[in-house]
């Protein structure tokens, strides 16, 4: 039953200023063990689909969904270098409005805190608005209780977006249904929660069909590059489109193709190529199954490898829910969920900047035990490696959380199988990770092994450089 209700959790996952707390900055340092981890958050109801970005000194800070309130409601907290929580005990409120507040996504604010956008419904009006907010890193907030409003246009605005504009503040992408169809438009916020493009946001497109599955990232120059998944010839297709920090849109009038090959190409993935592009990746139906294909866009939107994208792994069975960072060479690591075995494992491949594939053809399988690997998250290790976690079910029918780094030579740093990150009783899942830069990893996932009490639960992970848990 907890794997049927995990499948079916995954299918729909795709006021006063607090202050730092004495008795925390005094807390023992990470645990060691994977059997105990470090709490978050086991505040009563569910906390769940928990974010994470680096605090620029060694540490986290973590955003998630809560419902101690009854309804969902945005909480945060940070960790420091050492496994001290900083912050109040089980989190800040973010924002605890009416309603429910949920799909926080987040961004590093540059100075240690954190910029946080998610869908709201607080006006009662049965339709999703988009609101934000900053926090700096002594989990004061910035900008307005509750957050700013981004958008309160009629019908719903949802599955919000977010990148950096290289200057403290944000620009975030969300689908619109104001003309009662899907389509995307974007806002930007400054670092004191301005909004700083026209007041009814900057329309990046909306031609025939719908327009959904958004992600962004930033330009470079101030700017973001959008990709989404596009209905406007039925079958679904990848587009993209720059925007820069004027609001001005700079490609094609909605959107430049990425891929209109035939089947659906649906949930795209991107990361900037460090030369005012992109590299991008999706899953893709052309051969009858789903495959991961990817491509590169220049500052210009014109395409730099093969029409309708390379393919990183055209194996038998299902590759699915491709995620990508950058190899720090213009080119991208991108790690999926694989079925060519029968049951779903973790595969990874390494695209260089011209297109190629540097490792095992369709891609090489690092981890295939026994039982089901999936839901994979990966971030650079910022010295050209990757580190990787992903939800394990080897030992038991509950899902444990286990991780891998990746140097840049290819060499497995925390064993050939996978290093075990948290092993605790009942379920640990949807995990996220961030690196430090010199091959230490912050992880975090919901947890259920307080299920009897407040079931599921908000936990986290130092593991250095040598694979060991702690410091």
């Amino acid at each position: 039953m907890k794997k049927i209700f995990l499948n079916i959790l995954f299918v729909f996952a795709f006021s006063v200023l607090p202050v730092i707390n004495p008795f925390y900055l005094t807390m023992a340092d990470w645990s060691a063990s994977s059997l105990e981890n470090t709490a978050v958050c086991t505040a009563s109801g569910q906390q769940s689909f928990p974010q994470i970005v680096s605090d620029k000194a060694g540490g986290a800070i973590i955003v998630w969904e809560d419902t101690r309130n009854v309804h969902f409601d945005i909480y945060a907290q940070r960790i420091n270098a050492q496994g001290s929580v900083l912050w109040m005990e089980n989190g800040i409120p973010v924002c605890t409005a009416p309603e429910n507040q949920n799909k926080p996504r987040i961004i590093s604010d540059e100075d240690g805190g954190v910029i946080i956008t998610w869908q709201d419904i607080r006006r009662g009006s049965g339709n999703y608005d988009i609101y934000a907010q900053r926090i700096d890193k002594e989990g004061k907030l910035r900008w307005a209780e509750n957050g700013v409003a981004v958008c309160t246009e009629v019908n719903a605005q949802n599955s919000p977006c977010i990148a950096t504009d290289g200057s403290g503040g944000a620009i975030v992408v969300w689908q619109d249904l104001r003309t009662n169809y899907a389509d995307l438009y974007a806002q930007r916020i400054s670092k004191d929660g301005e909004m700083l493009w026209a007041i009814d946001s900057v329309l990046i497109c909306g031609t025939s069909g719908a327009q959904s599955a958004p992600v962004v990232v930033e330009d470079g120059a101030g700017g973001v590059i959008v990709v989404w998944q596009d209905f406007r010839r039925s079958y679904a297709d990848i587009y993209a489109q720059r925007v820069d920090g004027s609001g001005k849109i700079l490609w094609d009038k909605n959107g430049v193709a990425v891929c209109t090959a035939s089947g659906h190409e649906s949930f795209p993935v991107i990361i900037s190529n460090r030369a005012e592009g992109a590299v991008i990746a999706w899953v893709d139906t052309r051969n009858g199954n789903n495959d991961v294909f990817s491509q590169q866009l220049d500052g210009n939107g014109a395409i730099q490898w093969k029409e309708n994208g390379v393919a990183v792994s055209i194996a038998k069975g299902n590759q699915n829910y491709p995620v990508i960072t950058s190899d720090g060479a213009g080119g991208a690591y991108i790690a999926w969920s694989d079925m060519r075995s029968g049951e779903s494992d973790i595969y990874i491949q390494r695209i260089d900047i011209a297109g190629n594939a540097l490792w095992v053809e369709d891609g090489w399988g690092i981890c295939t035990e026994a039982g089901i690997q999936n839901y994979v998250n990966i971030d650079n290790d910022g010295a050209g490696g990757v580190s990787l976690v992903w939800n394990d079910s080897r030992k038991s029918t509950f899902f444990d959380v286990y991780a891998q780094w990746i140097d840049q030579k290819g060499q497995l740093r925390w064993g050939d199988k996978g290093l075990a990150v948290s092993m605790a009783s009942d379920t640990q899942c949807y995990p996220v990770i961030t690196n430090d830069g010199i091959g230490r990893a912050v992880i975090s996932w919901q947890d259920a092994r307080n299920k009897d009490s407040s079931y599921w639960d908000i936990y986290a992970q130092k593991v250095n450089e040598k694979g060991s848990l702690g410091q």
